[in-house]
């Protein structure tokens, strides 16, 4: 699997994996009790799992790998199948709520996922998207990440899922201080390590063993701020009204 864009527990940094996971807590928190929930573009399925403690959950993503890696952690938890979220395949009215984290921002045809999710809620039913905020993520039209077809501003957002939903409220999910902290000792040891690949110019590290080069890493992690990375939780990463211009992720819930 592509970890740079796909959260894989264990492997992904904990800043990232707990902001991400912080959206499934919030999520966990809003629906009905007994709901039968649709979690769209899952990844590798941990915050399915999250949901499936308090609810029936069905997750699907349309990548083979995130599928099975979902299938063999946590099929206790949730169902996982391998599907379009453009084209799912469940009848009309099916589930109590919905919810979508980092997805919109790939698909190519916005509209027909809408109508997708909306077909597939029961009346009154409950949808909860999370995007990146345009204006924090990228300099006008030019997306910083490659995987991404279109980023929002809260403004089109608002457009977009007022056109399907009867209410719809924006909200912002942004870093505590020492999670900023923490994504900046992050960045200077992947620094760090790239200096150190780029002056291996005998190309030593090859011939290193892997559990040296490991605890070479971990030390590297030392220095630079693992032991905040590892503090960091969920609630470092708070989901609640403000100004959205200050928002790193929108986080919208919708009603049917």
């Amino acid at each position: 699997m592509d970890f740079n864009e796909r959260v894989i527990p264990g492997v992904t940094a904990n800043f990232q994996f707990k902001e991400s996971l912080a959206r499934y807590e919030f999520a966990k928190r809003c629906f009905g009790k007994n709901a039968k929930v649709i979690d769209i573009g899952c990844g590798t399925g941990y915050g399915s799992a999250v949901l499936g403690e308090k609810y029936e959950v069905t997750a699907i993503d349309n990548n083979n790998e995130a599928i099975e890696y979902a299938n063999k952690h946590y099929s206790k938890k949730a169902r996982f199948l391998k599907a379009n979220a453009t084209t799912l395949p469940f009848e009309d009215s099916k589930f109590d709520a919905a919810c979508s984290f980092e997805v919109i921002e790939h698909l190519k045809d916005t509209h027909k996922f809408m109508k997708e999710v909306h077909r597939v809620l029961r009346p009154g039913g409950k949808f909860i998207l999370s995007t990146p905020n345009k204006f924090f993520h990228s300099t006008g039209d030019k997306l910083k990440s490659p995987y991404h077809i279109k980023e929002y501003t809260a403004e089109e957002l608002g457009h977009l899922l007022n056109k399907y939903f009867k209410t719809v409220g924006i909200k912002s999910q942004t870093k505590s201080k020492r999670a900023k902290t923490a994504l900046k000792d992050f960045m200077a040891s992947q620094k760090a390590r790239e200096r150190f690949v780029v002056s291996d110019i005998l190309r030593i590290r090859k011939i290193i063993p892997q559990a040296f080069k490991e605890k070479v890493w971990k030390c590297l992690g030392g220095l630079f701020g693992r032991k905040s990375q590892e503090n960091l939780e969920t609630r470092d990463f708070p989901i609640k009204p403000g100004n959205l211009s200050k928002a790193e992720y929108f986080v919208a819930v919708c009603k049917k």
